[in-house]
């Protein structure tokens, strides 16, 4: 690829994965597949190095697998988390699942940070409902809460390895 597309792509991909990697923040923000996706548009374009030989064209495959699959065990393990911990708590999966509801239309309609205020009250006003028992009810909130910060620790961690095996891509199998 010359020079003058595989530079300004880089950029490209180098904001997209920056942009993913921040949005990890959001408790509903797909980061790691924004990430994901933006490195995928890197094999794309770069034919997953198939020009420089057999073994690098299979040993970027082999890293591409890799990311792919941090990507959807990230995926995985932020429901767990915030599930999880909510229900440890004893909070019902009705409860649960509004609340994942109404965070995303509240996000939608508002802003994430509106969205997540929503589902954590969402949640604890149906527990209040379900068991009328307010610290209970606290009890499953917060404990959601707590498995959101988890999740979020979690994503970055696999954000930081995903982007480090395209680092080693980029500068080791190019």
């Amino acid at each position: 690829m010359p020079i003058w597309i595989e530079i300004p792509l880089l950029i490209v991909v180098i904001l997209g994965m920056l942009i993913g990697f921040f949005g990890l923040f959001l408790v509903f923000f797909p980061g790691l597949t924004v990430i994901w996706v933006s490195i995928l548009v890197w094999g794309i374009s770069t034919l997953f190095n198939y020009h420089v030989g057999p073994w690098t064209f299979t040993l970027t495959i082999a890293t591409f697998v890799v990311i792919t699959m941090l990507m959807l065990l990230g995926n995985v393990l932020d429901n767990i988390f915030m599930v999880g911990g909510a229900r440890a708590k004893g909070a019902s999966w009705w409860g649960i699942l509004l609340s994942f509801l109404g965070m995303i239309l509240v996000s939608i309609f508002l802003t994430p940070i509106a969205g997540l205020g929503a589902a954590f009250l969402i949640l604890f006003l149906i527990e209040l409902i379900r068991i009328k028992n307010t610290k209970a009810a606290l009890r499953s909130m917060t404990s959601m809460a707590a498995g959101c910060g988890w999740a979020v620790f979690a994503r970055l961690g696999i954000a930081v390895l995903m982007i480090s095996l395209f680092v080693m891509w980029f500068l080791v199998l190019n």
